[in-house]
């Protein structure tokens, strides 16, 4: 009796890797990726073209490989999870193909998209069951910040973003001396005019600081609102870093003339922006308690701190 329970038991990862040299599991796990390829093969070429040549999702590439550092620091409570396959799981991956279709036949790249995220939690739950999916609810789920949006959000946000930085850093720039006269997104000096373009919105350094702000709520120790926080203090941080920025330009623009604050000093201003608003989210992160230990109890070693 007690034989027949264990072999209708949940198997943990162990168990799986001990019966896994029958080359049947082999062969079916190549067989998927093969499929998956044929049906995402076209989506993962244009993200990766527009990871190459659209500077607002640059940080695209590093997305997965976070993805997979977050499995990695989960490794100890993974190989103990038990592994119990759920039917239910098929819904899902019938969801995701009905979403690819739908966005090949309507030219709506993001929706293919957001298919392959919901495929990898169908197939999960399929595969490997409930308790494997809650685990990997987190990394699946972060992999949205790799995707695309509609051009049309792009551009609402990249205005707005726009014009809430002009208007903070022309404040900004008028109160430390700075005489101008502002037009739009122009902003005319004596010695020219510093136009705001798309690219200086800001839009790039905010996805990039909410993807990073997620990977540091992942490693967040304490309760759930302390990880929402430090995700939403990525916001607020990029916006005030963007305006910073655009207060050096008009500074420099003023003092030493717009030539030379659109030169160097305008590329270089921006990794340097990009890397205070790094350190503040350290900041934050440290402010919510960063440093703190978790318990014993949440994991054993090989886990996320």
């Amino acid at each position: 009796m007690a034989e027949g329970l264990e072999t209708t038991a949940p198997r943990p990862l162990e168990a799986l890797r001990a019966g896994s040299s029958h080359p049947a599991p082999a062969i079916q796990g190549a067989a998927l990726l093969g499929l998956l390829a044929a049906i995402y093969g076209r989506t993962a070429a244009v993200l990766w073209a527009t990871w190459t040549t659209n500077d607002n999702y640059s940080h695209g590439p590093l997305v997965p490989v976070a993805a997979l550092g977050m499995v990695w620091s989960m490794r100890a409570r993974l190989r103990d999870t038990p592994v119990r396959p759920d039917a239910r799981g098929i819904g899902l991956v019938a969801a995701a193909c009905l979403l690819e279709v739908a966005g090949l036949r309507a030219d709506v790249f993001a929706l293919q998209g957001y298919s392959l995220i919901l495929m990898l939690y169908g197939l999960a739950l399929v595969f490997l069951g409930g308790a494997w999916t809650r685990r990997l609810a987190f990394p699946i789920a972060y992999l949205a910040f790799m995707l695309t949006f509609p051009p049309v959000v792009i551009q609402q946000l990249s205005y707005a973003l726009k014009e809430i930085a002009v208007r903070l850093a022309t404040h900004a720039a008028e109160a430390l001396g700075v005489t101008f006269q502002r037009r739009g997104m122009t902003v005319y000096l004596a010695s020219g005019a510093l136009r705001v373009d798309n690219p200086c919105s800001g839009l790039r350094s905010l996805l990039a600081l909410l993807a990073t702000g997620a990977a540091f709520a992942f490693f967040q120790p304490g309760a759930w609102w302390r990880r929402a926080c430090l995700v939403a203090a990525a916001i607020p941080i990029a916006v005030a870093s963007n305006a910073i920025r655009l207060t050096a330009l008009l500074l420099v623009g003023h003092y030493a003339g717009v030539a030379v604050a659109t030169g160097p000093f305008h590329d270089g201003s921006g990794y340097m922006v990009y890397v205070l608003a790094i350190l503040g989210l350290f900041a934050v992160r440290a402010a919510l308690g960063g440093a703190a230990p978790r318990p014993a109890a949440a994991g054993a070693k090989g886990d996320r701190p």
